[in-house]
């Protein structure tokens, strides 16, 4: 080796030192893919994020390039990313394809590692016109997505019973009746009978556990599925979503009529309007199940439907 050729090697080594020390310090990997040939070439600092050697996820993936492409694409899908962001990670494929920068978010792993979740910046490298490389940044954003995810809880949450807030069930329960303008369900508002008299006679002590124990019961009665809120005070709201039937939803209703908190026992009365039988707009529908409920105020410890001959 010449002088020349020495003094080229070190200058490399040391590049490539001063690289991986800043991958460090980052917490970050690059990877680079050669598109024509379904290869990854690349992966550098993936044992930060994923416990694994770049080494080791090139042996892994290497197989998957003498697949056809859809396969190929599905193979290393199933290898990197979680199942419920297959979306995400295809319409970012897509991208990249098309020869356009993406950034996005999605849950990885490598080597059978944990899922992490992630921040990832793809560039496609062109020539003549076409994607031949693409090449990655993967950012560990986990802690980062905790913050947010207990930032979001924080904002949408009730800070007592911690079901929705009022302002973010009407938003949930808007988006729900957009998005499913033909299937069947109903807009739940209940409040506890008489429950000033609770504070007044035990103390709020005791009411804020009545207040608890009738948000648990809902959680209980109805689905993950089904939007719970609590619309203020004693009062709450919910949507339950793609109702079977109407016996089915009553029997839930029924459940919910009486809670109870130790030795204390609360009754509820419950207004009910149908969607979109009833009406096809949040503020109609939640006008007549305010109208059922002062029905159901005026007897106690029942449940009415707007309309009495609503079938479904």
């Amino acid at each position: 080796m010449n002088l020349l050729d020495e003094a080229t090697f070190i200058e490399v080594k040391q590049y490539k030192e001063r690289l991986s020390l800043a991958l460090k310090a980052a917490k970050i990997c690059v990877f680079e893919v050669d598109l024509l040939h379904q290869k990854y070439t690349f992966f550098a600092n993936a044992e930060d994020i994923f416990g694994v050697s770049g080494e080791r996820i090139l042996e892994d993936v290497a197989p998957y390039s003498k697949l056809e492409p859809e396969a190929y694409q599905q193979k290393v899908s199933e290898y990197f990313s979680h199942p419920d962001d297959l979306t995400v990670i295809d319409r970012a494929f897509r991208s990249i394809l098309a020869g356009h920068p993406t950034t996005y978010e999605a849950r990885m792993r490598a080597g059978g590692s944990d899922f992490v979740w992630c921040k990832l910046d793809v560039t496609p490298i062109i020539e003549n016109g076409i994607p031949v490389k693409m090449i990655g940044v993967i950012t560990d954003i986990t802690a980062l997505k905790h913050r947010t995810d207990r930032l979001v809880h924080a904002i949408h949450r009730d800070d007592f019973t911690h079901l929705y807030n009022k302002s973010y069930s009407v938003e949930r329960i808007k988006d729900a009746l957009s998005q499913h303008p033909d299937q069947c369900c109903a807009l739940v508002l209940t409040d506890i009978d008489h429950f000033k008299r609770f504070n007044d006679q035990y103390g709020h002590s005791i009411g804020d556990r009545i207040i608890l124990a009738v948000a648990n019961t809902l959680r209980e009665t109805f689905r993950e599925t089904d939007i719970i809120g609590r619309f203020g005070g004693d009062e709450f709201i919910l949507l339950v979503q793609n109702i079977p039937s109407r016996e089915w939803l009553a029997g839930k209703l029924q459940a919910l009529i009486d809670c109870r908190e130790g030795d204390f026992c609360c009754t509820n009365s419950i207004g009910v309007s149908v969607f979109p039988q009833d009406a096809r707009d949040f503020d109609s529908l939640f006008k007549m199940a305010d109208q059922a409920l002062y029905q159901s105020k005026l007897s106690n410890r029942t449940y009415t439907f707007f309309s009495a001959d609503s079938s479904f």
